[in-house]
């Protein structure tokens, strides 16, 4: 079964302004990396799996073609493995193209550097965003105690939202494990779910467009929002939080 590793959210050039966003909203961040490939990075990391703030540098210096290419916001899907040659070659025989498998690196002062090796969907094969597999070479240098702790309670990533993508499409990859979920929508139920703030999300389809989360102090959520001048609404069951300058909303349940 899929298990989940990460979402992505790209912020290109604007990672320190993603970096003030999330930290205002009670989330701890992991210290700026710098990978190998020439992107950076935040993780928000919960127990087994983790919500990636990935950009470039903001002097242009360093450009990783598939992160300047892609859109803001919610852009990538990952998923845990443990045998990369194993999954290159299931991919193509389901008859998906996908690059070899890739190792890259990041440092972790002082403790050493975070080592990954990827598998990546060649683009345009599955709808709505990047998706690849994460080997991790190094978990002790990513999964720490100390940047689990997220003083708005967030403990889980609960759901990512689609527009317009293919239910059947996503299924050739095989099923989830419990505990995460896709959810497709077209453009108007999206509207519909999250109204009011799905105006936020600009009209563009396949997309991924929200991410749930999971605390305990969801309504709390609103009024971090609001101190940061997010929009956001709490409804029953749920906080809804916009980010208008990358492209996403989020949800918050228990």
């Amino acid at each position: 079964m899929l298990k989940l590793d990460h979402l992505v959210i790209n912020t290109r050039f604007d990672t320190d302004a993603a970096q003030g966003l999330f930290e205002q909203l009670g989330f701890t961040l992991t210290p700026r990396g710098y990978h190998t490939l020439g992107s950076l990075n935040h993780a928000i990391v919960f127990d087994d799996h983790y919500l990636e703030l990935i950009g470039l540098p903001a002097d242009g210096k360093t450009i990783r073609e598939e992160i300047a290419s892609s859109p803001l916001g919610a852009d990538g899907l990952v998923f845990r493995i443990d045998d990369p040659d194993a999954t290159f070659a299931s991919l193509r025989d389901a008859g998906l193209e996908a690059t070899p498998p890739q190792t890259f690196s990041r440092p972790v002062p002082p403790l050493g550097d975070a080592r990954f090796t990827t598998v990546r969907l060649a683009p345009g094969q599955l709808p709505g965003g990047r998706v690849y597999f994460c080997q991790h070479l190094t978990p002790e240098l990513v999964f720490r105690d100390a940047w689990r702790a997220h003083p708005n309670g967030a403990y889980a990533l609960e759901r990512l939202h689609l527009i317009d993508a293919s239910a059947d499409t996503y299924a050739r990859l095989g099923a989830l494990a419990p505990g995460f979920e896709l959810a497709f929508h077209t453009r108007d139920a999206f509207d519909a779910q999250f109204a009011p703030l799905a105006e936020h999300v600009v009209q563009r389809a396949p997309r991924y467009a929200a991410i749930t989360v999971r605390t305990p102090q969801w309504r709390e959520i609103g009024e971090r929002a609001a101190a940061a001048a997010l929009p956001t609404v709490t409804q029953p069951g749920r906080t809804l939080v916009a980010l208008p300058r990358f492209d996403t909303l989020l949800e918050f349940v228990r």
